[in-house]
């Protein structure tokens, strides 16, 4: 019973990291389509803040942003990432937003995902 609530957990966890990290992805290659039709065209490129309001567990002011540029569905799928991703996000220092965020993700699934299941087997074995 308990082996089986820790595997679903561990399913729902890896459901919400790789859920927000597919909304970060096409919210980015959205904007770099946009950017290289402006470059393209001799428009300035669309260089929004935004980059700060995709980093996972931000601060309480950016949160605030974010919480404006989302929709309802979109944000809950942010503030569950922001709460399993907060032990990983402070790994690296990296500049690069990609790195902020894959970084975290193959961490969260590494030990959600594959932690969880094996923890999920033990618990689940039969002892004599």
């Amino acid at each position: 019973m308990i082996a089986a609530v820790v595997r679903w957990v561990s399913l729902f966890a890896c459901g919400f990291v790789v859920l927000g990290f597919l909304f970060f992805a096409t919210n980015q290659t959205s904007n770099a389509s946009q950017n290289q039709v402006n470059s393209i065209t001799g428009d300035k490129p669309n260089v929004k803040a935004e980059q700060l309001t995709k980093v996972p567990n931000p601060p309480k002011a950016v949160e605030q942003v974010r919480e404006q540029e989302n929709d309802k569905f979109h944000e809950f799928v942010d503030d569950v990432n922001d709460v399993l991703l907060a032990p990983f996000t402070g790994i690296s220092n990296s500049k690069n937003i990609w790195v902020l965020r894959l970084i975290p993700l193959g961490l969260a699934l590494l030990i959600y995902g594959l932690g969880g299941q094996y923890l999920a087997r033990a618990l689940g074995l039969k002892r004599w």
